[in-house]
């Protein structure tokens, strides 16, 4: 008998086991792939890694500008993916690690739920208190483009040689990262893109700055794939506003979104879904089945890492029999581009007329910015008039370390004054931030 009984062990399911282990409960997790989940093993992770060596490639390349003098300066792509498959492995056996110390009960099999309060794993049945679904979501792949070589975000980083060029399917955040990624490593980038611009999330000003970074890379708005055939190279049928157009791209990769995994004996439970399609929860986590909680991408609304973790933790405290309501209003959202894209708040495009008030200010005014040759990007602001703060946005170097402290702001309800209360150290890319806050009302020392 487990108090607690978890399915799937992504960063919401070991997230909930560790917390509610820690508050006394005996808990058990069954994970029928890996620990650690597609974040771990197959998104956030391996990617950031790709990022991190990339990074230092184009900083490589551009050391002239720093008075460094380099040649000969290339990359291994068998020694990137060796060097992404330690840093996972690393991280699984530490995952694995938190959940022995902390007495989590692990099976390395498939659970399914018989009934609330039931749970069979192999042949055996274990009763328990309360079920924990997080059976994260895979990649959404239209019928038309499920041939054979088509890749997703869940299988590119198994590839042992690189495209020539690369036809990527959805200009979101997990498109433009992935275009970042393979256009610094060589591969000539198309990205196709429904709406009218790529990070259609993000404020209109990260968009059309982050199209003009990408100026190598072809972009198509608009424009939607309505045929794809062949095995490497594709054939691919656009359609944009200017009519059809075929295009051949040795590899294709699809990014338009994901899909909750739900399981079916949930839906033959007639457990309720949302308007995402995902398991609808209350405040609390808990489904229409009493007993039975959601989390993660499970639920088909916040598909991101951290939300998933804040979630897990919140069922395990109302489980454990605290009373706490999950909250959304400053989940930030990170994109890995180059310079980094991060905002948190309100949609921008939701926040105009007279009853707001906005500030910016640019990366190449900032001086610790001139000192990292960085000068593409801004900090922009949006507050109320009697200066409460509504969202952040931050493209630029760190903008992805630099969001959490906006975050904080928002959460709290801070205004501007409140936010510009302490004192900014000097030269720091933190300076970014108070510069547009400044702005806001026109105060901004160093604004050009």
């Amino acid at each position: 008998m487990y108090d607690v009984f978890i399915i799937g062990a992504g960063p919401g399911g070991y997230g909930a086991a560790i917390r509610a282990a820690k508050t006394g409960l005996k808990v058990a997790i069954a994970e029928a792939d890996v620990i650690g989940g597609i974040c771990t093993n197959k998104g956030c992770i391996p990617t950031k890694t790709y990022i991190e060596s990339i990074n230092l490639l184009k900083q490589i390349k551009t050391s002239k500008r720093f008075g460094i003098d380099v040649e000969g300066v290339s990359f291994n792509l068998s020694s990137l993916n060796k060097r992404k498959d330690r840093i996972v492995s690393r991280l699984v056996k530490g995952i694995e690690y938190l959940l022995k110390e902390n007495d989590v009960k692990v099976y390395p099999l498939k659970a399914t739920i018989i009934a609330p309060g039931k749970v069979k794993i192999g042949q055996d049945i274990i009763e328990v208190g309360s079920i924990i679904v997080a059976t994260g979501s895979k990649p959404k792949v239209p019928t038309f483009m499920d041939v054979p070589g088509i890749w997703t975000s869940d299988n590119v980083f198994t590839l042992k040689r690189l495209p020539t060029s690369l036809l990527i399917v959805g200009g979101g955040a997990i498109g433009v990262e992935m275009a970042d990624i393979f256009a610094s490593l060589g591969v000539h980038i198309t990205i196709v893109e429904a709406t009218d611009r790529i990070l259609p999330a993000e404020d209109r000003e990260a968009s059309k700055e982050i199209e003009r970074v990408y100026r190598d890379i072809d972009i198509f708005t608009s424009s939607k794939v309505s045929k794809v055939s062949g095995n490497g190279p594709f054939t691919v049928i656009i359609t944009t506003l200017k009519g059809d157009r075929q295009l051949n791209p040795q590899n294709v990769l699809c990014c338009i979104g994901r899909t909750p995994n739900l399981p079916k004996e949930l839906i033959d439970m007639g457990v309720c879904l949302n308007k995402a399609g995902g398991i609808a929860v209350n405040e609390h986590m808990e489904t229409s089945v009493k007993g039975i909680y959601a989390i993660g991408d499970i639920t088909g609304e916040y598909m991101l890492a951290h939300v998933a973790l804040k979630e897990g933790v919140a069922a395990a405290r109302n489980i454990a029999g605290e009373d706490v309501c999950m909250d959304y209003r400053a989940i930030p959202s990170v994109i890995f581009t180059h310079p980094e894209i991060a905002s948190v708040g309100a949609l921008s495009d939701e926040l105009t007329g007279e009853d707001y008030k906005t500030g910016m200010f640019p990366v190449s005014a900032l001086g610790r910015a001139r000192t990292m040759e960085a000068n593409t990007g801004f900090a922009r602001m949006v507050a109320t008039q009697d200066g409460k703060i509504k969202r952040v946005t931050i493209m630029a170097p760190h903008a992805t370390e630099l969001i959490s402290w906006a975050a904080l702001a928002i959460d709290q309800g801070l205004t501007i004054d409140e936010f510009l209360s302490p004192t900014y150290p000097h030269p720091t890319m933190a300076e970014l931030v108070k510069e547009a806050s400044e702005d806001i009302f026109g105060f901004s020392i160093h604004k050009p």
